[in-house]
């Protein structure tokens, strides 16, 4: 069978890259012709395993439909496999020339997709369930993933995600895999996550930091890349470095020495990390499998992740599923999680206690892997395909008359006669900008919710004096982007000890601007009460308020933000917890406007 298969390439370090390496490579060695257009892949088309891996960079969303269509024609493939994110391959369905193809061609399309999230009763975007409807064959890499699309309509397939039990499997001796580290004798928590918004890096830390207070064995293991170029983006301004230090962890958290996202590391490295670790954590906000969570259950590390989406499946009985304390709606609609911190820490405490449980439940892990062993997932798509392909391709031209144009009558997206393509690319078109909307996308710093502003500016930080600037300064190192806004000038030399200071703008204290800019703002800071108007506005404008006890308006609507005296560092850890936990953040603003408003009720008593 000739497959053409589309993702990440097998030579990068990522977890589509890992997929493609093996499911590829499984399918080569059983006799198929297979190629690969590698996203990320450089230079001219080169054999890789018994396969030939042709360069494209095009990645994900950025598809360029014409070098696909290339592909197609120069290597007719009995079958197209694509991987990736449901909404990625929104510009192939909307091409004409593209389905044509396929549909002349009898090239059946399989979608291999993640799904992280869900709207709500296992609801997805109606733009989603369309494109799902569109491929000849959707597979589902985990059983959430399966479920949800069924519950939209959708038949799909499903095949998880391997791993190599023989590479990630448990040391001969915990404690030489340890040493190897220089962990001897520690209580090892792994975090294998990217440094990127979904993983939720910064409630991670947090959540370490209250488990190892009062622990001098225990140790934190960052697999990350601290300088990710998505660490710099609109989404996710944020210093992983700056903030190890200001949460004081720096002798508690390490990092993997020399981990680049471009070059990652080799995998018998990869495997020394996890067979050294007691615990893995992962704070994501879902995970549309958690490749991870499975490396770690095959090394015997005993995983704990959200209870939500693809990851309760791959901890259940065996790790500890940590509840959820808050979602967020995303820029879709679907629901993104946050970990409760308390139960995630109860839960590794649980751990670090019983070292019993802990070793019965690193068995549990190491037996659970093996029914996920690559070998078993390359045999799965081995049935799937001989099954699959054959009998669609089959449909597909029978679909065809004699003319060779799809019948309109035919059930499935993508016909080619043009007044319905046109029709369907206009109900798509819409569908997809109906779902997207662009002010929930979920940011850190955070962007809260909208109350009165039309747009709120990510990292917009009010600064009510001179006393509040080195708890600027102090989240500023946290998170570069951060924008600072006051009514009067302020001095930041004076404690730059050293990089850059934050943007600045002034604006006037009684001038129609300052509602306006308050209102666009995540955080106010006035430890000094220097503004006595600011907690109430901040309240009617959605705005978290650090201030002083001292404040009666600050005190009665914004207690759990309020110092007993003025503390810079106390400041910035309110601050922080702001500008990374949109959940908590999102009460306190909730109450603070419910208290202002049994205020205003109880002086309407009054008068009356």
């Amino acid at each position: 069978m000739k497959i053409l298969w589309i993702s990440d390439s097998p030579t990068v370090p990522t977890g589509f890259g890992s997929v493609t390496r093996f499911v590829c490579g499984g399918l080569a060695d059983g006799g198929h012709q297979v190629s690969i257009l590698g996203w990320h892949a450089q230079g001219q088309p080169t054999p890789w395993h018994n396969c030939m891996l042709y360069p494209s960079n095009n990645v994900g969303p950025n598809a360029n439909v014409d070098e696909l269509l290339s592909y197609l024609r120069q290597l007719q493939p009995d079958v197209l496999i694509t991987q990736g994110d449901i909404w990625w391959w929104l510009r192939y369905i909307l091409e004409p020339a593209f389905a044509n193809f396929m549909h002349t061609a009898s090239i059946p399309w399989i979608l291999y997709y993640p799904i992280d999230a869900d709207m709500g009763e296992n609801r997805l975007p109606p733009s989603w369930v369309r494109i799902l409807k569109t491929v000849d064959l959707p597979i589902a890499m985990s059983c959430y993933g399966r479920d949800v699309v069924q519950a939209n309509g959708v038949e799909s397939a499903y095949i998880p995600l391997g791993v190599d039990t023989k590479v990630f499997q448990p040391p001969s001796d915990k404690a030489q895999a340890k040493q190897a580290l220089g962990y001897e004798g520690k209580f090892v928590v792994l975090s294998d996550a990217r440094n990127q918004p979904r993983k939720m890096l910064p409630r991670t830390l947090e959540i370490f930091r209250r488990f190892a207070a009062d622990k001098d064995d225990a140790i934190l293991h960052l697999h990350c890349d601290p300088n990710d170029p998505f660490a710099r983006s609109p989404e996710y301004y944020y210093d992983l470095r700056s903030d190890i230090r200001f949460l004081n962890l720096t002798k508690k958290v390490c990092l993997t020495k020399g981990m680049s996202i471009s070059t990652g590391l080799l995998t018998a490295q990869l495997a020394q990390i996890y067979q050294a670790a007691d615990v893995h954590l992962l704070a994501s906000s879902g995970e549309g499998f958690g490749l991870p969570t499975l490396q770690a259950t095959a090394s015997g590390v005993v995983p704990l992740a959200s209870d939500y989406t693809a990851s309760r499946e791959l901890v259940l009985n065996h790790g500890e599923a940590i509840s959820i304390r808050h979602f967020l709606l995303d820029h879709f609609g679907l629901r993104r999680a946050l970990i409760d911190i308390d139960d995630a820490v109860s839960k590794l405490e649980m751990l670090y206690q019983d070292r019993d449980l802990l070793t019965f439940k690193s068995q549990s892990a190491r037996e659970f892997a093996f029914s996920y062993d690559w070998e078993s997932i390359v045999s799965q798509w081995e049935e799937l395909l001989q099954r699959e392909v054959s009998h669609r391709r089959t449909s597909l031209r029978s679909s065809m008359n004699t003319s060779g144009i799809p019948r309109d009558s035919r059930e499935k997206e993508g016909s080619s006669d043009p007044a319905y393509r046109e029709d369907t690319t206009h109900k798509l078109t819409a569908e997809i900008r109906q779902d997207i909307q662009l002010e929930r996308t979920i940011r850190i710093p955070v962007t809260l919710p909208l109350v009165r502003s039309k747009q709120r500016i990510s990292g917009c930080t009010y600064v009510a004096s001179q006393h509040d600037v080195p708890i600027a300064l102090a989240l500023h190192r946290i998170f570069p982007g951060l924008k600072v806004w006051s009514t009067i000038p302020l001095d930041f030399s004076s404690s730059l000890s050293n990089g850059t200071s934050p943007q600045m703008k002034v604006v006037q204290a009684n001038s129609l601007e300052y509602r306006p800019h308050l209102a666009m703002s995540t955080l106010a800071l006035d430890t000094s009460s220097s503004d006595p108007r600011l907690p109430i506005e901040a309240a009617k404008l959605g705005v978290p308020c650090i201030g002083l006890v001292q404040q009666r308006e600050q005190a009665q609507l914004w207690p759990e933000l309020c110092l007993e005296m003025p503390d810079p560092i106390v400041a910035a850890e309110l601050g922080r917890q702001m500008l990374t936990d949109q959940g908590v953040a999102a009460d306190l603003c909730l109450a603070a406007r419910q208290r202002l408003a049994s205020k205003f009720v109880e002086s309407e008593v009054r008068v009356h």
